[in-house]
């Protein structure tokens, strides 16, 4: 366990690091094309399509995530998966440092027109992009090991409409950059994946020891 541990952390620290070389990077090109895309989906917006943004965008939010792995673990640990729960904690609250954390090294302004949200703090990587990128395809590969190839299919096809919805109601609300929301995706995704990898790797290591 303290070799998964060890590797979580040094996975945390490099991820953190990716993230920021990657959005000092990207500002310092200062991409126009990118303040013209906001533009234009502002010029789009509508009524039903901005009640729809405001209602999408809370699959996204630590205020319901945090609640949800609560209650995800907690049905995982009550179902004998242990380390499956663990992932998913891991990943959450990995991917809340790594976005809060890469805001403040980056400090990215938010996009220069209207938000329909109030929003704080830097713009790059969209937080709820990251937290929800990494909670939900955790379930996904927590649901791995006990549920049937045909139902993780299914649940991977629904996280990841989720997460694009998210993605795309941040963009459409006027909060972040679609750089932001990309950048959030990859290094929640990746994340996640890499939470499960270390965690996966343990499982083996004791199921070994459980049969020697």
């Amino acid at each position: 366990m303290r070799a998964a541990i060890a590797r979580l952390l040094a996975g945390l620290v490099a991820f953190i690091l990716i993230g920021w070389g990657a959005g000092t990077l990207w500002t310092s090109l200062s991409i126009p094309a990118e303040v013209d895309l906001m533009q234009e989906v502002v010029a789009q917006r509508t009524a039903a399509l901005t009640t729809l943004a405001r209602i999408v965008t809370w699959a996204g939010s630590s205020f319901v995530l945090v609640p949800l792995a609560v209650l995800s673990c907690l049905l995982l640990m009550r179902a004998g998966m242990r380390l499956e729960a663990v992932a998913v904690a891991v990943s959450l609250g990995g991917a809340l440092l790594i976005s809060d954390l890469d805001k403040l090294l980056v400090a990215r302004a938010r996009p220069p027109v209207e938000h329909l949200q109030a929003v704080n703090g830097y713009s790059f990587p969209s937080g709820h992009a990251t937290q929800s990128s990494a909670f939900w395809f955790s379930l996904v590969l927590a649901l791995r090991a006990s549920a049937k190839p045909r139902m993780v299919r299914l649940a991977g096809a629904a996280a990841a409409l989720i997460v694009a919805a998210v993605a795309l109601s941040r963009i459409y609300l006027g909060v972040h950059y679609p750089s932001d929301v990309i950048a959030g995706v990859v290094l929640g995704t990746g994340w996640a994946v890499y939470v499960a990898s270390c965690l996966g790797s343990q499982s083996s290591v004791a199921a070994e020891q459980a049969a020697s």
